[in-house]
Formats: C-alpha cells, sequence, structure tokens
C-alpha cells in the first residue's frame, strides 16, 4: 500500500466519527432534516411549557351588618356584586333593618368577633386560613373591647378550578 493510500484511509477512519456525531438522531431509513429526527446528540432538548387543562376562578364573599346587631354573609360567588347583594339578602332575610355591606373579600378567609357580653366593638379580620382569620379577629376586638370576644363566624370564598 503507498504512504499516500494509508495516509487517506487513517484520515478517512478520523472522519467517520465526526460524520455520526454530527448526524440527527433519525429513526433507521430516515434522511437527517427529517420532521421525525430528534436533536444531535448531546444537544438541549427543549421541552414546551405544559398546556393548562383549565383555570382557577377567584371567588368573593361579603358580609352584611345591621345596627341592630346581626348580620348576613355570602361567599362563592362568581363577583364582588353578588357577593354583596348576597350577603344583603341574607342579612335582611334574618328580619333585620338597615343591613349594609361591610366588607367585601376574595379567595380568602374571614371571621367576624363581638364582646362576649354584646356590647358593641367587633371586628372582622382576613387571613389565608379560618384559624388565622379568627386569631386575628378575636385579637383585635379584645384589644379594642378590653374583654374577652368570642367569633360570631367564619369562612372561606376559595378558588374553584374549572376543566377546559
Amino acid at each position: 500500500m503507498s504512504s499516500n493510500l494509508k495516509h487517506f484511509l487513517i484520515c478517512g477512519a478520523l472522519l467517520v466519527p465526526f460524520n455520526v456525531l454530527a448526524q440527527t438522531a433519525c429513526p433507521v431509513g430516515t434522511a437527517p432534516g427529517s420532521a421525525t429526527c430528534g436533536p444531535n446528540p448531546g444537544s438541549q432538548i427543549v421541552e414546551r411549557p405544559p398546556t393548562p387543562s383549565g383555570e382557577w376562578i377567584k371567588t368573593w364573599g361579603a358580609i352584611a351588618t345591621s345596627p341592630s346587631g346581626g348580620g348576613g354573609t355570602s361567599s362563592g360567588r362568581l363577583s364582588e356584586k353578588e357577593a354583596e347583594d348576597a350577603a344583603l339578602q341574607n342579612c335582611r332575610k334574618s328580619g333585620l333593618q338597615g343591613c349594609k355591606v361591610e366588607m367585601t373579600y376574595k379567595n380568602q378567609c374571614i371571621a367576624a368577633a363581638y364582646p362576649s357580653d354584646g356590647t358593641a366593638g367587633g371586628m372582622i379580620s382576613t387571613s389565608a386560613s379560618i384559624p388565622e382569620a379568627v386569631d386575628r379577629a378575636k385579637s383585635k376586638c379584645e384589644a379594642a373591647a378590653k374583654k374577652e370576644c368570642k367569633i360570631a363566624l367564619s369562612e372561606c370564598s376559595e378558588p374553584v378550578f374549572r376543566k377546559y
């Protein structure tokens, strides 16, 4: 074998691995560049973000009270107005007069605390959970009224997941 031929074969043998590494990952019998080919070995694979299967819908709640004491609540409503209207309606259904919306809230929990002896000085507080809302309302009420308070209500208006 001539030295030129040996040189050619050695160079050719060295080129083969480089050509293989440069080709895309294709199924047997598929030409590189075809849509069925995968990425080059060692290249980064970029994944698409997951397709959403639905959406979270915010819900509203409200508290309406009467000057004579007592009131009405609502939760899980799709709009602030709907929550306010339902709370006022629930307050009036109790036979109370002069009902007015004290607070609206969305996607959270609420608690209302009043002095145990029935005197004025109630407090309303919101939080991410009922125990936190209860603690806050009771603490604020007792600090303002300078007496023991009890929880009159606690509830949550949590978001709702709607599938597509």
